[in-house]
């Protein structure tokens, strides 16, 4: 429905198949789709197409506030495990199998990034914010309406934790999922006993039979599937292909491909008689050789302003190539076309089909990369993001969630970083290929802008080694079960940088060398000069990571480097947003309430405040409520214990807005992260066996973004008097905390959450603290910081015991 529309224009589509409903059609007036009962796949091991069970399983996920709570659905994993519990039921065995890197682009990505659907559905989710700022009925309705903004990587990367939690299987393909899936179907070595997608997956040549639907809620539970040969036999004895006195001619794989793909030209060419399946196998069988069907494509005359019949025939040609010869992962570790992979010795060359391999795959592809790579993609451990931006030389960023100034200036001011990462990449591939190296300037694609950004090619980070050994290691950890996160390895690790080569031979070595390379290159660290003395230490703390150790919270070291970051690049404020609209030839921005003196109900809601002061002055109100955006900020970088119902709590706008600033820093950091890993296996620096790589991802950091539910609570609490508005019904402590539980009932440990957020704000002011003597703080957020920490110590202490007492003069 509409999330899935979202995804096909907010990332590069992996393939799009052009079948249309003729041969739907065609498989119903014939009979051809089959059920069976469910019983006969007990015991088999089913490859999945993930994509496809995705848009299933999207409309059982109904939140109206999805969209604007940031984060995946709350109800995700509970469908999720739901649907993976009918697979246990059945004794069935899945493996789910995801897209990888998409194909080159072959028009400019601006019909990406700045797309008239994707404006459509944002204006609706503004009006959604209109009427909900004005306490309109309906509001739920309008911002269902709207649809998800979760995007087809960010439901995929979910899927994957969510799998992975559960011990389910997943692969990820090193471009179309279909072909991986098609391969597995080889006869020779097949690992798996059927294959679950859409129709398009039968045009494959491997693929014999296909599982269209699993029904386990039928009496008994039934599946549906294709077998090939019986549609193709079907074709050959249709009365209308039959020529009096001689046998049907039989149609081969390749003939079968050319009808399928044709079927997807209905309605782009003009055609007089029936633009069916049996008229397409009539033409076909006229054909001699391959590329004959552009012929026919060509001798056609095509729709008025449509593409015209030459783009269409090479789009036949592109899409035929990209079936034929996609590139997989082999059992035994490399990347071939499948043609090569599936290649049978038996049969001489004088039989096979003339369109062998392509010799210009990486026009389809891009440029081809080292095979560890595309296993760390595999087993989730690199994400397809940056090896986009490395395989084909260029940024994407399409329209956010909020579209704010402060977003878009984030982005510039990341820019660098993200350049760096790709880069870091880039240049360590190039010592196995000058390809990589001999290139033009990255380019980068943004909604606002009309023109693409051209982005200069920055020099190698030479990376120090660290002395990380694993009796140290273990010698540091005070329990075995402590993690190996940023502040444990700033804490024992920071004066341990060495120019010599070191190899990482234990997953902890490896684990605490990747957090230490990636907080070099975001200067944690001082490094020797050339008057250094020898006895000194080879490295030291910077500022950032000193504020780091200084916290003295483990448990939240993750997000205090997400909180330094936020504010090194000056995204963490406590002024409101401007809003902006997402289209490039409109500059039409919001003005600040407190300066323009009006409330723009499209953007901004009433002024809530607590009633002591509501009859201050406006220089008041505005410094309160200055300290409550800026304590539901930083305190929305939390994640809480939810139960996984629907949310029908509050919602904010303005934490929306922050949260698409805390994603796109969220995600360059897991982009750094994923680098450092797999540049550290490129450069030989481990011994370990890359197939024991598969815990390393959900042990790195930045794997999961949070949504703004703490925020959405601390800000209600921040903006409600004592009583919450009722009366004497509520004077204690205990009646506060029941009616925050009641009010937000997804809340799973409501108290535990609180204390959490209070020891996180410590954490928060310890950072501030250093920083701000550093010269590093902004002055309003200087000084808005302390008054913010006295009246949350204040408000909290109302509803919780907080156990201590800590104001700041």
């Amino acid at each position: 429905t509409v999330s899935v529309l979202y995804w096909r224009v907010t990332t590069p589509p992996p393939l799009h198949m052009p079948l249309d409903q003729s041969f739907t059609k065609f498989l119903q007036e014939r009979s051809l789709t089959r059920s069976a009962p469910l019983e006969k796949l007990k015991g088999c091991r089913i490859a999945i197409d993930a994509h496809n069970w995705m848009k299933v399983l999207t409309p059982r996920i109904n939140e109206p506030f999805q969209a604007v709570m940031g984060g995946v659905p709350l109800t995700m994993g509970k469908a999720i495990k739901v649907e993976l519990q009918r697979f246990k039921d059945a004794n069935i065995t899945p493996i789910f199998v995801f897209n990888g890197l998409p194909m080159i682009l072959t028009q400019s990505p601006a019909h990406l990034v700045q797309n008239k659907f994707l404006l459509e559905i944002y204006e609706k989710r503004e009006n959604a914010w209109q009427a909900y700022h004005e306490g309109k009925s309906g509001c739920r309705t309008l911002f269902e309406d709207a649809g998800s903004t979760i995007t087809s990587s960010e439901f995929q990367h979910n899927l994957i934790r969510i799998l992975r939690e559960n011990q389910v299987e997943f692969f990820k393909a090193p471009y179309m999922a279909w072909a991986q899936m098609a391969y597995w179907c080889q006869a020779k070595e097949r690992c798996v006993h059927q294959i679950q997608g859409p129709n398009e997956l039968i045009m494959f040549e491997n693929v014999e039979v296909l599982l269209l639907d699993f029904h386990f809620e039928r009496n008994p539970p039934e599946f549906d599937y294709l077998i090939k040969s019986e549609i193709k036999n079907a074709l050959m004895h249709d009365p209308s292909l039959a020529t009096p006195g001689a046998p049907p001619q039989p149609i081969t794989d390749s003939t079968f491909l050319d009808c399928c793909l044709l079927t997807g030209l209905k309605g782009q060419i003009k055609h007089p008689k029936h633009f069916n399946l049996v008229h397409l196998v009539k033409i076909a069988q006229t054909l001699q050789k391959f590329g004959n069907a552009c012929d026919f494509i060509r001798s056609k005359p095509s729709v008025d302003n449509g593409p015209n019949n030459n783009q269409l025939a090479k789009n036949h040609m592109r899409i035929r190539a990209v079936i034929r010869h996609s590139v997989v992962f082999t059992l035994d570790g490399q990347c071939q076309p499948i043609t090569r992979a599936t290649r049978d010795e038996s049969v001489s060359d004088a039989n096979r089909e003339k369109d062998g391999v392509p010799c210009n795959l990486s026009d389809l592809w891009g440029h081809r990369l080292p095979n560890i790579l595309y296993f760390f993609l595999s087993i989730g451990a690199i994400q397809t993001q940056v090896l986009i931006n490395v395989v084909q030389n260029q940024m994407i960023e399409t329209i956010p969630q909020m579209d704010t100034h402060d977003y878009r200036v984030l982005l510039q001011r990341i820019l660098p970083l993200r350049t760096q990462i790709a880069h870091q990449l880039i240049h360590q591939l190039g010592t196995r290929d000058e390809k990589y190296v001999v290139r033009g300037s990255m380019t980068c694609w943004r909604w606002f802008n009309q023109e693409q950004q051209l982005i200069d090619q920055p020099p190698s980070v030479k990376l120090d080694e660290w002395l990380v050994i694993d009796h140290e290691i273990r010698k540091c950890k005070e329990k075995p079960e402590d993690k190996l996160d940023f502040y444990f390895a700033v804490k024992h690790f920071s004066t341990k940088a060495t120019r010599s080569e070191k190899a990482y031979v234990t997953f902890e070595e490896v684990t605490c060398a990747i957090h230490l390379k990636a907080l070099d290159l975001l200067g944690y660290f001082t490094h020797p000069t050339q008057q250094t003395e020898p006895h000194e230490p080879a490295s030291g703390l910077s500022v950032f990571s000193d504020a780091l150790l200084r916290s003295k919270t483990p448990q939240f070291s993750e997000y205090s480097v997400l909180l330094i970051e936020l504010i090194r690049t000056k995204a963490l404020t406590a002024d409101h947003f401007t809003y902006m609209k997402p289209d490039p030839a409109n500059t039409i921005c919001s003005s600040d309430p407190w300066k323009s003196g009006f409330r723009d109900t499209h953007h901004f809601p009433p002024i809530k405040l607590p009633p002591v002061y509501m009859t201050h002055p406006n220089d008041i109100q505005q410094r309160y409520e200055s300290c409550c955006l800026l304590l539901s900020r930083v305190l929305s970088l939390l994640p809480m214990k939810l139960k996984g119902l629907t949310w029908y709590a509050d919602v904010s706008k303005d934490l929306l807005a922050f949260n698409t600033i805390v994603k796109a820093l969220h995600k360059t950091l897991r982009n750094l992260i994923e680098v450092m890993a797999a540049v550290l296996f490129l450069d030989g620096k481990t011994t370990i066996d890359p197939y024991n790589y598969h815990e390393l991802p959900q042990t790195l950091p930045f794997g999961q973004e949070s949504n703004t539910a703490m925020g959405v609570v601390i800000d209600y609490i921040m903006r409600s008097g004592e009583d919450f508005g009722k009366g004497n019904a509520i004077q204690t402590k205990e009646q506060r905390l029941e009616h925050l539980q009641e009010k937000f009932s997804c809340c799973e440990d409501l108290v535990g959450d609180l204390r959490k957020a209070f020891e996180f704000w410590k954490t928060a002011y310890t950072i501030f603290d250093v920083l701000q003597k550093e010269g590093s703080i902004a002055l309003h957020l200087a000084e808005v910081f302390p008054v913010a920490d006295m009246m949350f110590k204040i408000k909290l202490d109302l509803i919780i015991d907080l156990g201590e007492d800590r104001y700041v003069e």
